[in-house]
């Protein structure tokens, strides 16, 4: 099958649906990751077999999740492109919320964003190409009230992609591992506030099209994300030395 193929996790509502729907419309071929077995009904629905495969796997068990993308490739013989999407955001003050719930936050918001990486990249080093984007949030940077586990777990993912690409880039592999934060979205996490998701994931079909400037960026939006520049680095372009 020579379609691009697309791994999705946390599909049942949300970003995650919005994004399979954009990205079959636009050819490609999806596997969507879900807890429930019943969350891809809304999918087998309106989609053949060869649009969209759904798989029931919990992205906090590694043994799924490897099962699942080895399912991905016997069906499409290829993994091109994963968003990882799940995640969960409680609400909850910091000194309410049990260890237990905290720690189990951290697994499904930064193990299994790690498990879903670890599982899908041998298939795409065997290949020598591929392109992870980890969704993202500045949520880390000022954190709200009743986001300490949302919150820190975000701040994880970034320095989580970072690794990942760092230790694969000896590799020199055309794969390419990015962070995207979409914003502020009109979901229930957000309270139905915010951006569409449907636009949202148009952003991440033109994303995936783009030739990014580094092997891992941070996409903002509609667009790569480049820090600000330091005082250090605007002296040196104005001094003659």
């Amino acid at each position: 099958m020579s379609r691009q193929t697309v791994l999705i996790t946390g599909v049942s509502r949300g970003l995650g649906t919005a994004l399979v729907h954009q990205f079959i419309k636009e050819g490609f071929a999806v596997c969507g990751l879900a807890r429930n077995a019943g969350d891809h009904l809304q999918f087998q629905e309106l989609y053949n077999s060869e649009q969209y495969l759904g798989v029931t796997a919990d992205v906090c068990n590694y043994a799924e999740v490897e099962l699942a993308t080895a399912s991905l490739f016997e069906r499409y013989k290829r993994i091109d492109i994963v968003f990882n999407n799940a995640a969960v955001y409680p609400k909850i003050n910091f000194l309410e919320e049990s260890a237990e719930d905290f720690l189990s936050g951290l697994l499904a918001n930064i193990g299994g964003v790690a498990n879903v990486c670890k599982a899908v990249l041998p298939y795409m080093v065997s290949h020598k190409q591929g392109k992870i984007y980890n969704l993202g949030s500045w949520a880390d940077v000022n954190p709200v009230a009743d986001s300490a586990l949302y919150s820190a777990s975000k701040g994880g993912i970034h320095a989580l992609t970072k690794a990942i690409a760092r230790d694969i880039a000896p590799l020199g592999l055309d794969i390419e591992i990015h962070e995207w934060i979409p914003g502020h979205l009109n979901t229930r996490m957000s309270d139905f506030t915010g951006i569409d998701p449907n636009l949202a994931s148009q952003w991440a079909v033109q994303m995936v099209a783009k030739q990014a400037s580094s092997n891992n960026s941070i996409f903002e939006n509609d667009r790569e994300w480049h820090p600000p520049e330091g005082i250090k680095k605007k002296l040196r372009k104005l001094l003659p030395f």
